[in-house]
């Protein structure tokens, strides 16, 4: 599975059009830090695109690295789609509570997904 990030805030997509920026106040659903409107900040799809998902909810790029590479697509579009779930799973709890510590802008570049892995 290939990711596709936001690399830049207002900069225009290069499979569509130019995506918007973050509001101040807005925060990641998944860990609730801070967003901030850089590199750091991605937009994920709760049900993924080839699972027929359309929406789009921006988290940071940490948060939706390990999203991505404790679950398969299948898995996220069958019972993880949902944020509560989300958070209820064992690994996701953990991560929650290591990376509530970080600064918002924090992004583990060590983090490997499925894909990368063979999976």
């Amino acid at each position: 599975m290939v990711v596709k990030r936001r690399l830049r805030a207002n900069a225009p997509d290069q499979l569509g059009p130019p995506t918007t920026p973050v509001a101040a106040d807005a925060r990641c659903p998944l860990c609730g830090r801070t967003l901030l409107d850089d590199t750091s900040t991605d937009l994920h799809h709760p049900i993924p695109r080839s699972q027929g998902g359309r929406d789009v909810v921006p988290m940071h790029r940490v948060c939706h690295q390990k999203i991505h590479s404790v679950f398969t697509e299948a898995e996220l579009a069958a019972t993880y789609h949902d944020w509560t779930a989300l958070r209820a799973h064992p690994v996701i709890a953990a991560f929650i509570r290591w990376i509530a510590r970080k600064p918002p802008g924090f992004y583990d570049r060590n983090r490997t997904t499925n894909a990368r892995r063979g999976k």
